[in-house]
């Protein structure tokens, strides 16, 4: 028996206090191929292996962490809109450079077959800018 939309995001708001747990939670539920799409629409979007997925995510915490020291992730808001699951949160913190930046995500998750089968990331151009500059200070590296 695959797990429903529901079921899954019960996984997720169990571990939503634990941003370590949560990516893992996440990367877990990630299809074999995930299609990736951004607003507004960024090149990076398109079908991507859930492998290859989940190793950008775990380099993005990875990035976060180091640029973020006193991070402050209020626990996400999550809710569930028939076969997806929209995921609110923010990240605020002050980088090494003495840089503020607070960013409000909003993610949609769409599942199939008991798997995330697309990521849908909405966010306005400061929350772009404000999270290409938190990433760039924490030495982000896509894999290729």
């Amino acid at each position: 028996m695959t797990q429903s939309a529901l079921e899954i995001a019960e996984q997720m708001r169990a571990v939503a206090h634990d941003l370590v747990r949560s990516r893992e939670v996440l990367v877990g539920l990630f299809a074999e191929t995930v299609e990736l799409r951004h607003v507004p629409r960024r090149p990076s979007d398109g079908p991507i292996s859930g492998r290859l997925l989940s190793e950008v995510a775990r380099r993005e915490a990875e990035a976060v962490s180091r640029a973020l020291p006193g991070l402050l992730a209020e626990d996400p808001e999550i809710t569930v809109e028939a076969d997806t699951i929209r995921v609110r949160r923010r990240t605020a913190g002050t980088l090494l450079d003495g840089t503020t930046v607070d960013v409000r995500t909003n993610t949609l998750f769409s599942v199939g077959e008991g798997s995330i089968v697309a990521l849908q990331s909405d966010m306005d151009a400061a929350g772009i800018e404000a999270w290409q500059k938190v990433l760039a200070a924490g030495d982000f590296e896509a894999p290729r």
